[in-house]
């Protein structure tokens, strides 16, 4: 997602064929971006849970995260800082991995995570934070994966898990989140706007701008106080299926988690360092009262489809934070230490 003065940029990209399909261009735009309900007193002022912290010491990470930095150039992975962030509503730690060039400190990302409601937050797996020009996300319907700077923007935390919250919990089932449903578009349609001009790129991110909406309806005040009426379909429609996960109630602790994954090595001069203990598949936690999770794995063509969506979800991120492949995020500029060299 982005924020409100940066939807030129990624409107200025070539939409993939993929992702081509969404609302008319001839709907209006009920906001400029959702930026309009991060504050004053909106999501950016939510209270988050009280959380502790724990690094991981330098050497093993997670392979999600090994992958995603190597794979991409998002981060050299001697430079990848792994936290354990155990909030007071959920005895599952959410695992944090930050490049260390990432101008979101550990404290901002815990914060904000911790802003979103548990009962929506036991819906992400992993989060990731890279260096960026400028704040975007993406998510794989699991992860989240931030670049730059949104500690200013909790609404872009509430878009990112909106999108995993669609495909597990919502209006799209686990076969056809890459597509919708078309009583999604009939729906959008009835009414003459959308949430705004980004909402316009896919039917995916109308459902996620929505989601935010939501989130705002279950814990700031009513969202029908922002005058919705031009989409109201929409509105009832996404609260109907949310307000019960974003809704925050005293006493409220998480039910679920996605099972960790492997642990992996940075890389040789971590493992002939001695830091590096046997690789090992992560075990699943037991806790009473909290369900492990694995993640499902589709049929081969609905991969492919869930896959290439994720893959252009994530460019369009890349481009609006200003990484490509002449400028990839691991060699951007870094307030922290300089990593050890990278020997694959």
């Amino acid at each position: 997602m982005l924020q409100a003065p940066f939807f030129a940029l990624l409107l200025a990209a070539v939409v993939p064929a993929v992702l081509a399909d969404g609302p008319p261009e001839t709907m209006g735009e009920n906001f400029s971006g959702l930026s309009v309900l991060d504050s004053p007193g909106g999501l950016q002022s939510l209270t988050p849970a009280p959380y502790t912290k724990s690094q991981w010491p330098w050497g093993t990470v997670p392979k999600l995260c090994y992958d995603t930095a190597v794979n991409n150039k998002y981060c050299n992975p001697y430079d990848l800082e792994v936290y354990d962030v155990t909030y007071s509503d959920c005895p599952i730690p959410t695992t944090v991995c930050r490049c260390n060039n990432s101008p979101m400190a550990i404290d901002t990302i815990a914060q904000r995570v911790g802003q979103l409601p548990v009962k929506a937050r036991q819906w992400n797996g992993y989060v990731s934070s890279f260096a960026g020009d400028i704040c975007s996300a993406y998510s794989d319907s699991f992860h989240n994966y931030f670049f730059g700077d949104c500690g200013n923007s909790e609404s872009v935390f509430f878009h990112e898990l909106s999108h995993n919250l669609d495909r597990h919990v919502a209006g799209a089932s686990i076969n056809d989140w890459y597509s919708l449903s078309q009583n999604w578009k009939d729906t959008v349609t009835k009414g003459t706007c959308v949430a705004d001009h980004y909402s316009k790129s896919s039917w995916l991110e109308a459902y996620a701008q929505v989601g935010v909406m939501a989130g705002y309806h279950g814990t700031v005040q009513s969202i029908y106080t922002k005058n919705v009426s031009c989409m109201v379909d929409q509105v009832n429609k996404v609260v109907g299926q949310l307000d019960s996960l974003w809704r925050k109630k005293p006493g409220q602790m998480c039910d679920r988690y996605w099972i960790k994954d492997t642990t992996v090595c940075m890389g040789p001069d971590a493992e002939a360092s001695g830091n590096c203990p046997a690789f090992r598949a992560a075990d699943a936690a037991e806790v009473d009262g909290v369900g492990a999770v694995k993640v499902p794995v589709l049929p081969d063509e609905k991969q492919k489809k869930h896959d290439a969506v994720v893959k252009e979800l994530q460019h369009h991120a890349e481009v609006a934070a200003g990484i490509s492949p002449g400028k990839p995020a691991a060699e951007k500029k870094t307030k922290g230490k300089k990593g050890t060299k990278f020997r694959a």
